[in-house]
Parts: structure tokens; sequence; C-alpha cells
């Protein structure tokens, strides 16, 4: 289905989240561009712009490869963020995704930086539609 789904949440699980579920086809391809943007073929990826990825809350999420791993803050206005990570933390990123298209069980994973200031929640079928309307 390549489904992606995206929104910021305020003391989600005692933490700022960005929060992204998908199936399996859209892990698939985000790790696809993560390991894009570890290898230098992509400068930066607006994930909010992507056709599979569909935006909650008006959030617009940038990811660019950078020499220091800062991982993802807040920009100055609304919900836009900005997700920096080294060619190694992409990789790993990457990794994550696809461990999580192998179960068929609901799990996650959290992208986490150093100096994250915004957690960053990968899900595969732990939240769903019913979830979604109501919270997104």
């Amino acid at each position: 289905m390549n489904r992606v789904r995206l929104g910021y949440f305020d003391d989600f699980k005692s933490r700022d989240t960005l929060l992204m579920e998908a199936d399996a086809e859209g892990l698939h391809g985000l790790a696809a561009l993560f390991r894009s943007l570890a290898a230098g073929t992509l400068d930066a990826l607006a994930l909010h712009d992507l056709p599979f990825v569909e935006v909650h809350h008006g959030v617009q999420l940038t990811a660019t490869c950078s020499s220091h791993d800062r991982g993802t803050r807040r920009c100055n206005t609304g919900n836009a963020f900005l997700w920096e990570r080294t060619q190694l933390g992409w990789e790993d990123a990457a990794d994550k995704l696809e461990v999580l298209t192998q179960g068929e069980h609901a799990c996650h994973h959290y992208l986490d930086a150093e100096e994250d200031e915004v957690v960053v929640e990968v899900s595969k079928s732990e939240y769903g539609d019913e979830w979604w309307l109501e919270h997104g």
C-alpha cells in the first residue's frame, strides 16, 4: 500500500514526539530514502512532501545529512522540524526501519540522536485508522 502517517504530539509517552506510522512498503520506501541521504545522493528530504506521506497537524519535517548528529529539533515556526543525522545516523535509521518490516506483529523503534529536542518514533501497525482519526 505504501503509506506513512506523520504527526507531532506534545508530551506523547512523556516526550514531545514526531510519530510516523507506516506499513511495510512505506517503511521500505523511507529506508531507501534514508540510505540516499547517507550516500549523499539526496541533500535534503522534505518528508511532508512525499506522495505516500499523510501529514497530520501541519507537520513539516525536513531531513538532511550533516557532519554532526544533531537529531531533531523544532524550527522557528509552527510545526516545522529539522532532522539532522550523520551518514552513520541515517544508515542506522534505515536499518531500524528494515527490522520493523520483518515481523508480523505491531512494533516500533525510536530513531534518536544524542541532541534530539523532539523524539522520532516510527511504528508499524500500532495505532491504526481509528486512532489517527481521533488524535491526528
